[in-house]
């Protein structure tokens, strides 16, 4: 389907709104065709996966927890276990409480989780089922008849049929706050900060982890996929992920200093504690690029009353500026579509402007008038008036670069008939990418891992403009 909409390569016109800034083709096209976003039953299942001891728990069909590990054990290259409560026709009808009953006793048998958590699915959420109230009903069943408490379980609502995986990721979040986290004992610990990073790889929560570190800081990560989804190889298989934010730690949330939102999209979690509990809650932009790193420093030395920059941060700052003049002949002036996340896309194009090169397209699956917003600020600081798609599918895209052109495509693989069909290059980031190996090493954020990016970004320049072309340097 995708290949016979885009096959005879014309121009967009005026029937589809291309040609009308005003109006978009995602405006006017009734149906998607090539999504750009995920469900928000992945977002959750993949905020989960960074909790030791976790079980993600679909309740819905088979193919739904089918498709979370496939979608993940082919990105992250790890095995990862999804449970299902893998309704059928009858219990469409009858409802799903027996199948969820069912599959909380069989997790509790198999793997003892240290925490079980429920996402619901469109059919579940179509049908109606009251997974709250079965979940509490169970629990007291549970314990008048073994004389001891079921681990926690915690329910997400995560319909698949809106919003987005970054929606399912902030609801984990705010779910997990609200049933485990408890009072502060008393004032707020002046070492301890929360820290929510929204749905990055294990790479770049290394590096997040890294720089508080560096900056003397204890951080709670919610939630930390460093270990869980990038393991050593040891010979043993683990069913449930060893490492990652503790059940204590979520627990203690409330006594920190303050919570830190990467992410202008899945910032419930900070709003929830500053509300219930007085915790300040600062939203900052991703650290991707020199500004937005700065602003990350700036604001933990700030936390910490750190008058001087550690020497081994202040060494890679210097070393992504000497990157930056060393590639400028390459990158200047470059035209770049860049899709994926909110946030991601929103730092990645304040990377991109720093480096001189120009975003002539930027989309977004996830419609949202922050990124709106977010993206005019950073435009209105050049000369370049890009052609932003705010909750539009790829095949908008598609039909965007066809009509505006672009010298490198940047998001996750699912660009890859785009980048093939256009005769571009594709520089992969976000999720999922599932036709190259070390998605789960790929960091962009700090200065590091903005040199790795711009090195990528480089040298995708040279391959593919100058070694295919037969350029000579």
């Amino acid at each position: 389907m995708y290949k016979a909409l885009n096959s005879k390569n014309e121009p967009f016109s005026d029937e589809l709104g291309g040609n009308k800034k005003s109006e978009p083709p995602y405006q006017k096209k009734f149906a998607v065709v090539n999504p750009c976003r995920m469900c928000q039953p992945m977002g959750a299942v993949q905020a989960l996966l960074g909790i030791e001891g976790a079980m993600p728990l679909i309740h819905g069909s088979q193919g739904c927890s089918t498709y979370m590990r496939f979608q993940l054990c082919r990105h992250f290259r790890e095995p990862v276990n999804v449970s299902s409560t893998s309704l059928s026709e009858g219990t469409v009808v009858y409802g799903g409480e027996e199948n969820l009953i069912k599959a909380l006793e069989t997790i509790k048998i198999q793997y003892n989780p240290t925490l079980i958590g429920v996402t619901s699915s469109c059919l579940t959420e179509t049908i109606g089922d009251d997974v709250e109230g079965i979940i509490k009903k169970f629990r007291e069943s549970y314990l008048k008849n073994h004389g001891e408490k079921f681990p926690p379980v915690v329910s997400i609502s995560t319909p698949s049929y809106s919003g987005s995986h970054v929606e399912g990721y902030d609801k984990t979040i705010v779910s997990l706050l609200e049933n485990l986290t408890l009072p502060p004992e008393s004032e707020h610990d002046p070492d301890m900060i929360n820290l929510i990073p929204g749905n990055l790889s294990p790479a770049d929560v290394e590096e997040i982890k890294e720089l508080i570190k560096l900056m003397e800081i204890n951080g709670i990560i919610f939630t930390d996929n460093s270990e869980s989804l990038n393991a050593p190889l040891t010979g043993s298989v683990e069913f449930l992920p060893s490492r990652g934010i503790t059940l204590d730690e979520i627990r203690q949330a409330a006594n920190s200093k303050i919570t830190l939102t990467l992410s202008q999209h899945a910032s419930s979690g900070g709003k929830l504690l500053n509300k219930r509990f007085g915790v300040p809650h600062a939203i900052l932009p991703l650290p991707i690029g020199l500004e937005n790193t700065d602003k990350f420093i700036e604001t933990l030395s700030s936390l910490n009353y750190v008058e001087n920059i550690p020497p081994t941060l202040e060494r890679d700052r210097g070393r992504l500026l000497d990157g930056m003049v060393d590639s400028q002949a390459y990158t200047h002036e470059q035209r770049l579509a860049i899709y994926g996340d909110p946030d991601l896309v929103t730092g990645l194009v304040s990377f991109v402007v720093e480096l001189g090169m120009e975003p002539s397209i930027i989309a977004t699956g996830t419609k949202s008038n922050q990124f709106q917003e977010d993206i005019k600020k950073i435009t209105a600081k050049t000369s370049y008036d890009p052609v932003v798609i705010n909750g539009g599918d790829l095949y908008d895209l598609h039909q965007q670069v066809k009509k505006t052109g672009a010298d490198l495509l940047m998001g996750n693989s699912y660009g890859g008939r785009i980048a093939v069909a256009e005769d571009i290059p594709l520089v992969r980031v976000g999720f999922p990418i599932f036709d190259r190996v070390g998605a789960q090493r790929i960091c962009i954020l700090g200065y590091k891992g903005g040199l790795s990016l711009l090195d990528q970004l480089t040298n995708t320049i040279i391959q593919y403009y100058y070694d295919e072309a037969g350029y000579e340097l």
